[in-house]
């Protein structure tokens, strides 16, 4: 939010201690009994401005910008919290000890987030989706492999004598189709999974965006992002990806509450709404995918 210079009325932005416009310096002496505001830390210099938050009037020097660009009084500014997490001391940390750190965090001390800092780069936050959904894609296509290769052999070894025996091409089939779902799990997942991130980003921030929230889409994609670190536990065959999901929707509820600094009603809605939703309609794609896998081999 910028404020107009008093001597030409060009608008300057909290922070600035002269005029962008004429030149002229803000810090203006205020006026031994005037009607003219004066600031509330330093009542020798005349009010420039208010603070969105407490109402105080501040000078030029104690003017400040918040995160969604409101004006704030450096008292108001100094109590905004801004901890950096792991993932952002990248390049002191390294990137992969930043993400086991991020992860850990995430994972046991979701509180953080209230004292996190909200803004975020968003090719940061996909990039830390990514590296999330490498674990859980690699175990998927591995357990899907190992279910489509070892069931034919499993079906040789134990044959069915009321059963016509076939010419082999089924278990072939069913073998290539292992290998195949995991090259595309593996290769198809971690940019598919980038683009869930997306659209589900999208659709909470405009579930958020109801609730009152009026911070930017970016720190929505941050939260969401972050949120995911539970989706490195797919690591953990078969029980990782059933407690992932579960796990980073606690986690978002943390994320949308602490970075946005909103109600728990608005980041429950902004959290669950969305992958309600989305249960229904994957579920059933997925039903109907597998069915048809097994029925077309059933035929060979």
């Amino acid at each position: 939010m910028s404020i107009p210079c008093p001597y030409c009325q060009h608008p300057f932005p909290p922070g600035a201690q002269s005029c962008p416009g004429c030149g002229a310096s803000l810090l203006l002496e205020a006026i031994p009994g005037g009607t003219q505001p004066v600031c509330a830390v330093h009542p020798t210099l005349r009010g420039l401005g208010t603070c969105s938050r407490c109402g105080t009037f501040a000078c030029a020097r104690c003017l400040r910008a918040g995160p969604q660009g409101e004006t704030l009084c450096v008292r108001c500014h100094q109590l905004e919290p801004d901890a950096p997490l792991p993932w952002d001391q990248r390049e002191e940390l390294g990137l992969w000890r930043a993400f086991w750190k991020t992860f850990v965090q995430v994972l046991l001390q979701p509180g953080t987030f209230a004292q996190a800092r909200a803004e975020g780069r968003t090719s940061d936050s996909l990039l830390f989706a990514l590296l999330c959904s490498l674990p859980a894609c690699f175990m998927t296509g591995l357990t899907y492999m190992l279910i489509f290769v070892g069931l034919p052999s499993l079906m040789e070894a134990f044959p069915d004598s009321s059963q016509p025996t076939g010419d082999g091409s089924g278990a072939v089939f069913m073998r290539w189709t292992g290998v195949g779902m995991f090259v595309a799990t593996v290769l198809l997942g971690p940019p598919l999974s980038v683009l869930m991130t997306l659209l589900g980003t999208g659709v909470d921030h405009l579930v958020l965006r109801a609730g009152g929230v009026t911070r930017p889409f970016s720190v929505t994609l941050r939260a969401h992002s972050l949120s995911e670190a539970a989706w490195a536990l797919g690591i953990v065959p078969f029980i990782g990806t059933q407690v992932a999901p579960f796990w980073a929707l606690v986690s978002r509820f943390f994320a949308y509450r602490g970075l946005h600094r909103t109600t728990t009603g608005t980041a429950l809605a902004g959290a669950l709404i969305a992958p309600l939703a989305t249960c229904c309609l994957c579920g059933g794609g997925y039903m109907a995918l597998m069915l048809a896998i097994f029925g077309l081999a059933a035929q060979k």
